[in-house]
């Protein structure tokens, strides 16, 4: 937004104004001086030198003076510049205003000085404009600070993004990568660690408490959102803490996610990945839950080679893929009840709100199409097996009614 320029103060007040432009020098290092004893920020380590200070002082000083005066046209080039630099060097926004305000300060002490007294009409005329002035720049140079500092805090997250990202790389060639990585992110170099896969949307934001809650546990964690899902490394104290951490993602988290088994050093860390991955992927689509690498064994291996899965499951449960859908779906979740309630019939019709006849009909209806018994141990385990592939591995490939 262009900001409209001041009028300029009457022909007298402004050659009043006009005899200051041979001091700017002078003024400049009279104002250093007291910006650097009324603020101490100024003269820690890592903010402005004395040099950036004293530029930035004389730049601004020339630039009010020359409005008041009417030998320069309005600019608030100078503020900005000033707002920019002190939100890069960190010092705070509460100085720079001040140091506005001893500027101020300081070009109306040296009116007065060189006026006709108080009652000087041209002082009253130029008290308003130069206030206003002051004004202006000090609002200007805190919006140029803001803007900066979004800047520099997008920038920021960028760096740590891609920080966090390099963690779950291969780095078996070059060790000490990821150590320098983890220190950097204020990570312990060894420890209990676990990866974290949430299988979620790309543009689905990551629960929010989620890192708090982790953190209440002494849990130190980060996250990269992936294409397909959210990675996280989690360090601990002890193993006991990531078995906690595990129900807490649980209760926070609505998709599947995996977690690894706990490993102690960093370069572990793609192994970790790699489990956590699978172990997400071997919850049912659409059930929510987190399941720790090696407590699902079948659903493991059925995603680890999911074109077997697949056709086991195909040449299994065939005949009853194959019926209408209603049909196909009342069999196939009586079996799943089957296995899910340890292969009670009585349990199942609870479960599913119908007959014992009914659970024993369609489970004899399975046994007629597919040739195998829920009864036989090894016929029972094919069923098992073929029943998982299919739930975890045709999602969108089979189940159209």
């Amino acid at each position: 937004m262009t900001t409209p320029a001041p009028v300029t103060p009457a022909p007298e007040a402004s050659a009043l104004a006009g005899r200051l432009s041979d001091a700017i020098e002078v003024l400049t290092d009279i104002l250093v001086g007291r910006i650097a004893a009324a603020d101490p920020s100024y003269g820690e380590a890592g903010l402005l030198t004395e040099d950036q200070l004293a530029h930035t002082c004389r730049e601004n000083l020339a630039s009010v003076i020359g409005a008041l005066a009417g030998t320069h046209p309005f600019r608030l080039q100078p503020a900005r510049a000033a707002g920019r630099l002190k939100a890069e060097q960190g010092v705070p926004i509460a100085a720079l205003l001040h140091a506005y305000r001893l500027g101020g300060r300081l070009i109306w002490e040296e009116l007065t000085a060189r006026s006709n007294g108080p009652g000087d009409p041209r002082l009253h005329d130029l008290a308003t404009h130069l206030w206003e002035l002051i004004d202006l720049y000090s609002d200007a140079a805190v919006e140029a600070y803001r803007d900066t500092e979004v800047l520099l805090a997008h920038s920021d997250a960028q760096i740590q993004s891609r920080l966090i990202r390099t963690l779950f790389d291969d780095h078996s060639g070059n060790p000490a990568r990821v150590l320098d990585v983890l220190r950097t992110l204020g990570f312990p170099e060894r420890g209990a660690f676990a990866v974290v896969a949430i299988d979620t949307e790309p543009t689905a934001p990551l629960p929010a408490k989620l890192s708090a809650a982790l953190d209440g546990l002494g849990i130190r964690s980060v996250w990269d959102a992936q294409i397909d899902a959210y990675i996280g490394l989690l360090s601990a104290a002890s193993p006991a803490a990531i078995d906690r951490a595990a129900a807490t993602i649980s209760s926070v988290v609505a998709d599947r996610v995996g977690i690894s088994t706990v490993f102690w050093a960093s370069q572990a860390i793609p192994a970790g990945l790699a489990e956590a991955r699978l172990a997400a992927r071997s919850v049912r689509t659409g059930v929510a839950g987190a399941v720790r690498f090696g407590a699902e064994p079948v659903g493991h291996l059925l995603i680890a080679v999911p074109e077997a899965g697949r056709r086991a499951a195909a040449q299994i449960l065939g005949p009853v893929l194959e019926l209408p859908g209603p049909e196909r779906d009342d069999l196939i979740a009586a079996l799943d009840a089957w296995y899910r309630c340890g292969g009670s019939a009585a349990a199942v019709a609870e479960t599913m709100h119908c007959h014992r006849n009914t659970v024993r009909y369609r489970l004899r209806k399975i046994r007629d199409l597919t040739g195998r018994d829920t009864t036989d141990p090894r016929q029972s385990a094919e069923l098992y097996l073929a029943l998982e592939a299919w739930s975890l591995l045709s999602a969108g490939t089979g189940r159209e009614s």
